[in-house]
């Protein structure tokens, strides 16, 4: 359900913010770099976001050792634990957040230490980080965005909710705000709309300020003009991907051309945020359709108590999921306008929408991206406590479709006790 829906919202043209699926993360970013041609209540943003890391610098900077004052204030305000409330990022099973930011304080504390040792004393954008460390990827640089804005993502939420009559509610809220000069993070009492799937609030965030990965990133920085040289050097096969980790130990050769290219995409004409009419990865208009199938074409009434009847219904629900895909143009989902395909997660969600419609007719809950010792599974449905059903989808040309069926499947049936598959 999307917040629009639960709150019988009609979203006017003009309208700039996100709709967000309340049940299910959207697995796109905020893009830093997006604040500087935001304007309106937004035009400072990125002003503030850069005086947080600015600050952050400089206490680094003054640390004589990782127990030292400066250092430990450091990692306070490095500390940005996951916004839940958003529903967006990696966490596609739920809107939870992983609840991991302490972790990471000081992963990002080293992060800028070694941002300055490799020249970069001051940040321009705290995206090159992200850049010279392996572990500092788009949902981190994400994290830390919105906790030090989450007190205009808050009035921004208040001001949508206010104008459709959307009811407030009093919640905690992680990181609120902050206080520089205390090094203090504040988590206070504010009014926000709640998600009824969790009983937590919803933080709204504007379109303009999503993409699929941020503008400023470890892949795009290698695969710029500064690097032709390295690229030569190495010979890379055509289509062979690097690591992240050699992409990092190049950057901080280079951290010149870190710098060099941030400022030259700084003043392109052409930032764009995530194209959501065309949605290339599938990660956003995937549930009305299906749903609205398998609405408009009901399953028989059965009851669901054993582990054959749970293996019928999710039968019945792959065939009519087949149905909507090549019969009622559903795989018009899968497909971009130019002829690419969207990825493999478009067909995982596409089934998602179709298949929790049927399936919570009849009590069958059905749990995305379960955690089952060597991964996650991409669907588990279970009725009661033991009828229990494993999906996996993949696509045929999937490098890994043969080993998941032959191997991963079956190390996931045994890790969760399930006899069918």
């Amino acid at each position: 359900m999307r917040f629009s829906e639960r709150f019988g919202i009609q979203r006017a043209e003009d309208e700039d913010w996100f709709d967000p699926h309340l049940s299910i993360d959207t697995r796109l970013f905020i893009d830093p770099l997006l604040l500087l041609t935001a304007g309106g209540d937004w035009a400072d943003a990125h002003d503030e976001l850069i005086a947080h890391f600015v600050h952050c610098y400089e206490l680094v900077a003054k640390s004589i050792g990782k127990d030292s004052v400066s250092a430990k204030a450091a990692r306070r305000l490095l500390t940005f634990p996951e916004p839940f409330e958003l529903g967006l990022g990696y966490t596609a099973a739920s809107t939870r957040g992983s609840g991991a930011g302490d972790s990471y304080a000081a992963q990002m504390a080293d992060g800028i230490a070694v941002a300055m040792a490799a020249g970069l004393e001051q940040p321009e954008h705290i995206e090159e980080i992200g850049i010279l460390n392996v572990g500092i990827g788009a949902d981190r640089i994400s994290d830390a965005t919105a906790n030090v804005l989450k007190a205009r993502l808050i009035s921004y939420t208040q001001g949508v909710a206010r104008r459709h009559r959307v009811a407030l509610d009093r919640h905690k809220v992680r990181n609120s705000r902050v206080t520089l000069e205390m090094a203090r993070w504040h988590d206070e009492e504010v009014e926000l709309p709640t998600n009824p799937t969790s009983g937590r609030p919803v933080i709204l965030v504007p379109e303009f300020l999503l993409n699929k990965l941020q503008t400023l990133n470890a892949d795009d920085w290698f695969d710029s003009h500064f690097n032709e040289d390295i690229r030569q050097s190495i010979n890379l096969p055509v289509g062979k991907a690097v690591s992240k980790a050699d992409i990092v130990s190049w950057a901080r050769q280079h951290p010149d051309r870190v710098r060099d290219w941030a400022r030259e995409q700084t003043s392109r004409r052409d930032l764009f945020s995530y194209d959501f009419g065309e949605d290339p990865l599938g990660v956003v208009q995937w549930d009305k359709e299906p749903s609205r199938f398998a609405a408009e074409n009901p399953l028989p009434d059965r009851t669901v108590s054993t582990h054959d009847d749970l293996v019928e219904l999710v039968r019945q629900v792959v065939q009519q999921f087949h149905r909507f895909i090549e019969h009622q143009r559903g795989w018009s989902l899968l497909w971009n306008e130019d002829g690419s395909e969207k990825p493999e997660e478009a067909v995982q969600l596409v089934f998602l929408g179709a298949a929790q419609q049927y399936l919570r007719y009849f009590d069958v809950e059905l749990d995305r991206e379960v955690e089952l010792g060597r991964g996650p599974v991409d669907f588990k449905a279970s009725s009661g406590t033991s009828a229990r059903l494993i999906i996996e989808i993949k696509k045929l040309h999937n490098g890994k479709f043969w080993n998941g069926l032959r191997n991963q499947l079956p190390s996931y049936m045994k890790s969760d006790d399930a006899s069918r598959d």
